[in-house]
């Protein structure tokens, strides 16, 4: 048995010499079931903006080698090289150098469309966007404005409890949830949760149409909050605000305010139009022409400002009192700032090609990793709907696996698994997607591997892509104290027919374990 991983150790320290002997030894005697896996990777995540940064990445690197990992998932903005302050190329040179040295593979984690923002980054309006449409604006004194249809709906405060009103709606309009909060010893949340104190949207078939981590310290003085969500084709909510799970503290809620708005967050591209007509229909105004181009100028897929007014123009086919209806695509923020990007828009993958051959250029990595994993927007602008989310989802991944083959013939391109797993995210009824994720996995490449990364549904994730003819590797760890859920991965491994390889996995810069890590996996 080969322990590549271990290959620098044994040419440069005699004390992981003898260490690593005794391993290749004990293979020996070892039945093939046991044979360590050939991919042991760990995760990192860096901006490298200073130095410092670099000796840090090396002793983790000197910790990995020395333990037979031999390859480093590495989260760094390389997909959006070209925007990278002057110093990073420099930067990334040293850690490609660091991990040579210590016979690391650099594996970029890269082209993510769930978690948008090395696309947003060079344009805002690839986010998806969520529709209006028909929204009612009146024109007076030269521009157009918003007239609610919907009386605004209001509520005054609620003391260690939660405020919870069936509000109607519009069926895809966009509102803003105002209110005020206060809270006094809320119990501590896990890292990553929405914590205790929410603001929850739901419709009949329990939707969350806000899913979002409301930022409400668990000891505050009064505060205001603001955020909103997409009716999309609903006609009533139920809205709560408090803190219904802590376990312990108090939370009070008052002036709570529900109101529609409109163009905030507005998106400008091909698949997200606008349209502006008259309140009978009989006539479509052209921007240029009838009114003045509309832009968001903050578009921070936040609820924190208004959108803009329509500016009527001189010589205007619309004139002061009349009524409009509105059409238009926004996009929306979830969680802490999670915003995806359509999959449908052909300017995506301009990007993303260009990324390519930039990140070749600069590092020729043998593998990547696509980070598409959660994503959580998807079949609601023009771009993208009416495709079918499974039959985009898997175009997608074939597009970029096929401009990263482009710039190497030979590259080696893994995916995240839970959206192509039925076991996972690749269900119905997800998030704020129209239409579902599920049969996915019949229009990617076989040549893929699949990162599969649910603990509890491992024994259904593996053998599901194993049936399928996919190579696997198990994103395991996850910023545990101990090395149970490592354990458990490679039960499953060990039974599971062309199984590659298992990932440390810390989100949280946790590499306590990562030397026992090495240890577990390799022997």
């Amino acid at each position: 048995m080969a322990l590549t991983g271990c290959r620098v150790v044994l040419q440069s320290d005699p004390h992981m010499r003898k260490f690593c002997l005794a391993l290749f030894f004990l293979a020996g005697t070892l039945r093939p079931a046991e044979k360590a896996l050939p991919l042991r990777w760990f995760y990192m995540s860096r901006r490298l903006r200073s130095d410092q940064e670099l000796e840090e990445i090396r002793q983790l690197a000197r910790t990995a080698s020395e333990n037979c990992l031999n390859g480093v998932l590495f989260a760094a903005g390389l997909d959006s090289i070209d925007l990278q302050p002057p110093d990073y190329l420099a930067r990334v040179q040293k850690v490609k150098e660091i991990f040579d040295e210590y016979h690391l593979e650099m594996i970029p984690s890269i082209f993510s469309a769930g978690y948008g923002g090395g696309i947003l980054a060079h344009d805002k309006n690839l986010a998806e966007g969520l529709p209006v449409k028909d929204a009612l604006y009146v024109v007076k004194n030269g521009e157009a404005r918003l007239e609610p249809e919907v009386p605004v709906a209001s509520g005054g405060p609620v003391a260690e409890g939660v405020w919870t009103r069936e509000v109607a709606v519009r069926p895809y309009r966009c509102y803003r949830v105002t209110f005020r909060a206060k809270t006094e010893g809320l119990d501590a949340t896990r890292a990553f949760s929405n914590g205790s104190f929410r603001l929850d949207v739901r419709t009949e078939d329990l939707r969350n149409l806000t899913p979002w981590n409301a930022r409400v310290p668990p000891t505050t003085d009064w505060r205001e909050v603001r955020w909103g969500f997409n009716s999309l084709w609903y006609d009533k909510v139920k809205i709560s605000i408090g803190a219904p799970n802590a376990r312990s503290g108090k939370a009070w809620v008052d002036s709570v305010r529900v109101e529609e708005v409109g163009l905030l967050n507005i998106l400008r591209r091909p698949g997200t139009p606008i349209t502006v007509r008259s309140d009978s229909g009989n006539t479509v105004y052209e921007e240029g022409r009838d009114y003045g181009q509309v832009v968001d100028s903050q578009l921070n897929f936040r609820f924190d400002h208004d959108g803009p007014a329509i500016r009527i123009l001189p010589g205007s086919r619309i004139h002061d009192g009349e009524r409009l209806r509105v059409g238009y695509y926004h996009g929306f923020s979830i969680n802490d700032g999670q915003t995806s990007i359509c999959m449908g828009e052909p300017k995506t993958y301009e990007i993303w090609r260009d990324m390519a051959r930039r990140m070749h250029s600069a590092v020729a990595p043998p593998r990547y990793v696509l980070s598409m994993d959660e994503i959580r927007e998807g079949g609601t602008c023009e771009a993208c709907r009416g495709r079918g989310m499974a039959q985009l989802l898997g175009e997608c991944l074939t597009k970029q696996f096929q401009m990263l083959r482009e710039v190497n013939p030979k590259a080696d391109v893994w995916v995240w698994s839970d959206m192509l797993d039925p076991h996972h995210n690749a269900h119905g009824n997800y998030y704020l997607v129209e239409g579902d994720y599920n049969g996915s996995w019949r229009y990617i490449p076989k040549e893929m591997g699949i990162v599969t990364w649910y603990y509890e549904r491992r024994a259904q994730g593996l053998p599901f892509f194993s049936n399928l003819g996919f190579r696997t590797l198990a994103g395991a760890y996850y910023d545990a104290d101990t090395l149970d859920n490592p354990r458990g991965w490679l039960e499953e491994l060990a039974k599971t027919p062309n199984a590659q390889g298992i990932m440390y996995t810390t989100w949280l810069n946790k590499y306590g374990l990562l030397a026992d890590f090495g240890k577990l996996v390799s022997k």
